[in-house]
């Protein structure tokens, strides 16, 4: 049963690293590079909902697998389990609500961005359409993931993910431009959506009946915890896609083309790396709900170790592809200069070490590091700009890899103490 949950998830972030692999290698072919740039542009403020989303689900998946660890999704479905009920309830019409407001501000922060230049709103808004029910059914699919169904719930998600990699390849293979970024989500996803209402609509609407309210206390803690994921989500932003706006603003789509790229490579190479991670995750998470706490951790620092050797493997070989072999010439031209690309690979390096440190805590359903995060963000954001205001824009990812240098350590630290805490040795 571990093997085959462990092969849909693994199948799960190898599907999302080809989709982020069409725009790598797509994009530049079959867009010149001033729609490149609006391209990553889009994928940067649309990245807010993706955070919300990947945020969502952690919860989900945390909480709900904590809580209902006993719990199958086929009981959940032909019974009356009215704790469960109440909790999907609550949780579903919460994060609906959020999903809600952030879409339509998000729309409106690009509209008031992009205002009295020649960028289709409508393409942006029908992109933000695909991502609300992108986000509805990865909820979805998570709240059965979370129900002890891990292989279902990922062969849907990889069935999911590859769909809009193929539409989106096929549709800029036929010139279809920055149109193809909406196509790609918005039909796969209302599909999907109204297979998934059709299939579960009897429990569907049993849940929307449920008169037992879910419990206050742990009301409280899901709030709590959904508080401090937030701070995560706006830290995300500001850490990895803030980048391409205000390149943007400073240089224009052009240069703005070759940051959002640069970006693209190395957050795929972080999903293969972080692969492993993924992989596993359901089976430590049950090792922690059982309390094997010792078990779980020496488990994951193997985890840890072979995330690292994947990342620096890709890293040296895609250096040496991008800068040194001319046949991928035209990646090159469409990429930062090589001292640039450097130090978001070091910025990246780092970011993988804090990722995987700061998930084990996050198994414990514990954020330790919210005000750390925020605060990075910030100080990133702001030495960002600076350095395009007064220096050259070779260093641009100046700010990223010195804050990592400057929180690694203290991170490290904390996780230690929730180590000794936990009596994990």
């Amino acid at each position: 049963m571990i093997a085959k949950e462990t092969f849909w998830v693994l199948c799960f972030q190898i599907a999302k690293m080809l989709n982020g692999l069409v725009s790598i290698l797509i994009v530049p072919l079959y867009l010149d590079i001033k729609d490149q740039g609006l391209w990553f542009l889009m994928l940067s403020f649309g990245s807010i909902i993706m955070l919300f989303s990947a945020s969502q689900n952690n919860i989900i998946l945390i909480f709900g697998g904590n809580e209902f660890k006993h719990l199958s999704f086929q009981q959940f479905l032909t019974s009356d389990r009215s704790c469960a009920n109440a909790y999907i309830k609550y949780s579903n019409f919460f994060f609906l609500s959020i999903l809600s407001g952030l879409s339509l501000f998000v729309f409106l922060i690009y509209y008031l961005y992009t205002f009295g230049e020649n960028i289709s709103v409508l393409t942006f808004f029908l992109y933000i359409f695909g991502l609300f029910f992108f986000a509805l059914n990865f909820a979805t699919l998570t709240y059965i993931e979370s129900f002890n169904e891990v292989s279902y719930a990922n062969k849907l998600k990889t069935l999911l993910v590859l769909s809009i990699g193929i539409i989106m390849t096929y549709f800029l293979m036929n010139h279809y431009g920055l149109k193809s970024l909406y196509i790609s989500y918005l039909l796969p996803m209302i599909l999907f959506f109204l297979y998934l209402s059709y299939r579960y609509n009897v429990k569907i609407h049993q849940i929307i009946k449920e008169k037992t309210t879910f419990s206050h206390h742990k009301k409280k803690i899901f709030l709590n915890y959904f508080k401090k994921n937030s701070f995560s989500m706006v830290s995300g932003f500001l850490l990895f896609q803030i980048y391409t706006p205000i390149v943007y603003y400073f240089y224009g789509s052009i240069y703005s083309a070759k940051v959002g790229l640069s970006i693209a490579i190395m957050t795929a190479l972080f999903a293969v790396s972080s692969t492993v991670l993924h992989a596993k995750l359901p089976f430590v998470i049950k090792l922690i709900a059982n309390k094997k706490y010792n078990e779980a951790h020496q488990f994951y620092k193997k985890i840890l170790f072979k995330s690292l050797i994947l990342y620096i493997t890709g890293m040296l070989i895609g250096i040496f592809l991008l800068f040194y072999v001319n046949v991928f010439e035209i990646y090159n031209q469409r990429v930062v200069g090589l001292h640039s690309f450097v130090m978001l690979s070091m910025a990246w390096l780092l970011q993988l070490i804090t990722y995987e440190l700061v998930t084990f805590t996050r198994l414990f359903k514990r954020e330790l590091f919210v005000k750390l995060t925020l605060l990075s963000s910030v100080y990133i954001l702001v030495t960002t700009t600076l350095i395009l205001e007064y220096m050259s824009v070779e260093y641009i990812f100046l700010g990223m890899l010195s804050s990592y240098l400057f929180a690694l350590p203290w991170i490290y630290m904390k996780y230690k103490q929730f180590m000794i805490q936990k009596m994990i040795v």
